[in-house]
């Protein structure tokens, strides 16, 4: 019976760990923005939070249901989806904006896109543009 409860206790212990692998990459990825680096690999998220890559990815696995690159690319795909609605940026292309979210070309932006919201960044885009109403505010209600 002990050696059953140390093993629970053992396993939540673990859990939580792991939770907590999960909760500080989520910042600091983002705070950083460690994923416009197209080169940023979990070894060096490893490095980062002080942990190992195996780590990384049983976390991934048990909390966020992905593997590293469904999980970086979610950041990328979040922080185009963020700066393609700015007015600076309506008049720059795809690739530009794919490689300045850290995907390494715009076929893999759309790729994402497409599997996550069944549309392409430059469709995307596009319904931005056309759907400024009269007083020329963006309607947010697109995909977010």
């Amino acid at each position: 019976m002990k050696w059953f409860m140390r093993k629970r206790r053992q396993e939540r212990l673990r859990r939580a760990k792991l939770a907590d692998i999960i909760t500080r990459a989520d910042k600091l990825i983002y705070s950083k923005k460690l994923f416009a680096n197209p080169h940023f690999s979990k070894n060096d998220l490893a490095v980062e939070l002080g942990t190992n890559r195996t780590y990384i990815g049983e976390a991934l696995l048990i909390y966020k249901h992905s593997d590293w690159r469904g999980y970086i690319n979610s950041f990328r795909l979040r922080y185009y989806l963020e700066i393609a609605r700015r007015d600076e940026n309506r008049h720059v292309k795809i690739c530009d904006l794919a490689e300045k979210c850290g995907f390494g070309s715009a076929n893999t932006l759309n790729r994402y896109m497409r599997k996550t919201y069944g549309i392409t960044a430059s469709a995307y885009k596009k319904n931005l543009s056309t759907s400024l109403s009269a007083d020329g505010k963006a309607n947010t209600a697109t995909l977010s």
